[in-house]
């Protein structure tokens, strides 16, 4: 081949391959929230089951926040809360409307994933909110994060009860009610490469992670400290969700990475245990990693914001935010 006809070949190839996602730009910050703000609450991917609506709601009241439905909450086509367009529609109407101070899911489940195309980044840039979940929210967390500049949060969905209270409740508040840094530690670290980084957070559920890699829709874990999580896979999909990421080159190209916990991550037959497979596959990335985080499928868990900057000292297990995840209200200002 000729040079000419490689270098041309070259700016082919670039001009196809997805851009990969950063966030090493300024970041949007939400205002925070204050008691009567009203709340969204949508289901953008598997319907609401049971008591689920129920429990949103009377989990965001419990902060002294109006929650306010989506129109197509109750809807449901199949395994998801109701069509693509339904959905997307939801979140859409929520970042558009100035009186909603924040976006909640629900639920996780399945389904972000198909709306990612249909999000109107724009208006959530143009009026900055919060938007929180996690599990399958990981897609629209990151990918708010990265399109609008904005950060998002990593924290229960409206259904989780048990993180709306005692704990989860003082993590709620320290994230989302205040515009000051604050720092958290891992009650019983479990430390896999030692060392102290910083970086922007990212990620979220690893199977969201893995399934995203490739995409224009990425994890952009370049620079940054990269937050995972997973429950019920059995550890050989655990070991290849990060197999996958470590040929996508994430692992080694994020700062470092903070593990939650993996739960009933169990298999049949002779198998390695999930915290073996973690600490196996983390450990020959060479950054500093630690899991044992209250990150995850699991009560009282942690609310991360997506986008700001963090340190992580992996030896001693702690996360210190190195800047505020909100602004005040404007109306503060």
């Amino acid at each position: 081949m000729s040079t000419r006809g490689g270098f041309l070949e070259a700016l082919a190839l670039a001009a196809i391959a997805p851009a990969v996602p950063r966030l090493a730009q300024a970041m949007q910050k939400p205002p925070m929230l204050v008691r009567g703000d009203r709340v969204g609450l949508i289901a953008p991917a598997s319907p609401p089951t049971g008591d689920d609506i129920a429990r949103a709601v009377a989990n965001v009241e419990s902060l002294g926040l109006e929650p306010v439905l989506g129109r197509y909450v109750r809807r449901q086509d199949g395994y998801l809360a109701g069509t693509d367009a339904e959905r997307a529609a939801d979140f859409n109407e929520m970042a558009r409307n100035p009186q909603i101070r924040a976006i909640v899911a629900i639920r996780g489940g399945y389904g972000t994933m198909r709306i990612l195309d249909r999000l109107d980044y724009g208006a959530i840039r143009r009026d900055p909110k919060i938007v929180m979940g996690f599990s399958d929210m990981t897609a629209v967390l990151n990918a708010v994060a990265s399109r609008s500049r904005l950060v998002t949060f990593h924290g229960p969905v409206g259904a989780h009860g048990s993180s709306w209270s005692g704990a989860g409740r003082t993590y709620l508040e320290q994230a989302l009610f205040s515009a000051e840094p604050y720092s958290l530690r891992i009650a019983a670290p479990r430390t896999i490469v030692p060392g102290r980084t910083s970086g922007r957070l990212a990620g979220g559920n690893l199977s969201l992670c893995a399934s995203l890699a490739g995409t224009p829709y990425a994890i952009a874990a370049a620079g940054a400290i990269l937050i995972l999580e997973e429950t019920e896979e059995p550890p050989y999909r655990i070991d290849r969700m990060l197999t996958q990421l470590d040929l996508a080159g994430d692992l080694a190209a994020a700062a470092g990475i903070l593990f939650g916990e993996c739960t009933k991550c169990v298999g049949p037959g002779p198998t390695q245990a999930a915290p073996q497979v973690v600490a196996e596959r983390l450990q020959q990335s060479g950054r500093p990693a630690v899991a044992g985080a209250a990150v995850g499928h699991i009560p009282q868990q942690w609310v991360l914001p997506i986008g700001v900057r963090a340190e992580l000292d992996a030896g001693a297990g702690t996360l210190a935010m190195l800047e505020s995840a909100c602004t005040r209200p404007r109306r503060w200002l």
